[in-house]
């Protein structure tokens, strides 16, 4: 039997990383691993790395390796300088030592009670990582594959002159959500969505821990000198996504749109032409949540 649990996160296990569900392991939460992943080396796989990285990320990795690696995405383009200052979520399949994968996977209630957590961790079975996504935080420079286009002269490393960048991006701080990838046996049974809304839960309730807000005093200047400034100055629950447009659909259904409209219809930020990337076609995409300021979920 194949079981996947949705929960929320639970308090840090003893190195560090979050568990979900109050620390049952089938939905895991890494926060940013920072100089965890110093000296990642992009040519290799994860399983060959030098270095000792957290064992969530890790487990990130194979999933990523995998997925994309499947698609045609060289192994080099996998690991990249967000990887160290973004959380990670990771699913989780428990899967019995006795028999092999079923076709479906059965989404279970969390357990009721410390008892029934220990009979299910002690179960006869392997923890295994089926799916993944990541949120990178702001600052967000121009997308390189779009900032050249139209421009078959200019080579693909040089910087263009500064009177000719012009990003469709809106100066407000947002995030960008990515490296979405199930394994193949473990695609249609919702694990992308129960990824996306885990996501958005902690978003929603962290804020200030994703983007550190200014200062009252900064706010209060930004208000006085330029009105208006001070949505560029904090979050404000802007988010973006890089999507394969072959699963456009998908993010839809979560709400992501291409042009993102404000609640009176106007046009906030307009769609922007598509884009190859590693030989895929990519387009952007929007959507604003509601964030609760107050309290911090990780730091009350």
């Amino acid at each position: 039997m194949t079981s996947v649990v949705k929960g929320g996160f639970g308090a840090p296990s003893s190195n560090g990383e979050k568990n979900g569900n109050n620390g049952t392991e089938f939905m895991s939460m890494l926060p940013p691993p920072k100089d965890k992943v110093d000296g990642y080396d992009n040519t290799k796989p994860c399983s060959k790395q030098t270095i000792t990285v957290p064992p969530l990320f890790g487990d990130a990795m194979i999933i990523r390796e995998a997925v994309y690696g499947e698609q045609g995405v060289p192994l080099e383009a996998e690991f990249d300088e967000d990887d160290a200052r973004s959380w990670h979520w990771i699913a989780y399949a428990s899967v019995a030592s006795t028999g092999s994968p079923p076709k479906d996977i059965r989404v279970q209630p969390p357990p009721q009670t410390q008892t029934d957590d220990i009979r299910r961790s002690s179960a006869s079975a392997s923890r295994m990582p089926v799916a993944t996504i990541r949120l990178i935080p702001p600052p967000h420079g121009p997308n390189k594959y779009t900032q050249d286009s139209g421009r078959p002269d200019r080579h693909a490393d040089a910087d263009p002159p500064a009177e000719e960048v012009e990003s469709p991006h809106p100066a407000e701080p947002y995030v960008k959500l990515g490296r979405l990838a199930t394994l193949k046996t473990y695609r249609g049974m919702g694990l992308a969505g129960l990824l996306i809304n885990a996501v958005f839960d902690f978003a929603k309730a962290n804020p200030d821990t994703i983007y550190k807000p200014p200062s009252p005093t900064a706010m209060e200047r930004a208000q006085i000198t330029d009105q208006g400034r001070e949505q560029q100055l904090q979050w404000e629950g802007l988010i973006m996504i890089h999507a394969q447009v072959s699963i456009k659909k998908l993010w839809e259904k979560h709400g992501f749109s291409e042009e993102l409209r404000n609640e009176e219809g106007e046009v906030e930020i307009a769609a922007e032409p598509h884009w190859m990337e590693e030989g895929i076609e990519h387009v952007g995409m929007w959507k604003r949540i509601e964030v609760k300021r107050g309290r911090s979920a990780l730091n009350p």
